[in-house]
């Protein structure tokens, strides 16, 4: 029953936002901005291997993995693997991303996906939520970085199995997982119907 709970949002969730990005498939270009509001294509800056993060500036639980994701991306940024990290809540303005990015300590560049163009096309629900896209430009895993808020509960780290598997060459063990945080603040765009 929750699985068929959960399927059923997902489906209404790729129609109401036209998700085009699902396990399996290709990963074309698409743009978003930079803090300063240049606009940047995911091809000027993806790697053989890419992973998409969407993250927030308000959002406790995307908070509480900040240092998690710093880590990932010094370990597998070492290893060749690039990342993206996105933010596309409407209510968090690019000076307010900037700064949270400088107290939070990234290192990474945070872009701002000011009309929810990349979190549509993934169709992102949560922060964070995370994609990982192969040397071939497929998408091979989509969810939550690990499963537990608390770094002491983990039990399964699936954003790192998935990126550990598509570097070795091999299956990714589990292909999509919940990705569970707050929701993403979308522009409200106009009804064409």
């Amino acid at each position: 029953m929750k699985n068929s709970i959960w399927g059923a949002a997902l489906l209404l969730a790729s129609l109401t936002f036209g998700q085009e990005y699902k396990i399996g498939s290709k990963v074309g270009d698409f743009s978003f901005k930079d803090l300063k509001g240049n606009s940047v294509r995911f091809s000027q800056v993806k790697g053989g291997i890419t992973v998409v993060a969407f993250i927030s500036t308000k959002c406790p639980i995307s908070n509480a993995y900040s240092d998690r994701m710093e880590k990932l991306y010094r370990e597998y940024t070492a290893k060749g693997v690039k990342f993206v990290f996105l933010n596309a809540n409407q209510n968090e303005p690019p000076a307010e991303v900037e700064e949270h990015a400088k107290s939070a300590g990234y290192t990474f560049p945070v872009y701002k996906d000011a009309d929810n163009v990349a979190a549509d096309l993934f169709g992102a629900q949560f922060t964070p939520d995370t994609y990982v896209i192969d040397q071939s430009g497929t998408l091979r895993y989509h969810g939550y970085i690990d499963d537990s808020r608390n770094e002491a509960r983990v039990t399964n780290r699936g954003l790192r199995n998935a990126l550990d598997a598509v570097m070795a060459g091999k299956t990714v063990p589990v292909t999509e997982t919940r990705a569970f945080g707050c929701t993403i603040k979308r522009v409200r765009k106009p009804n064409t119907t």
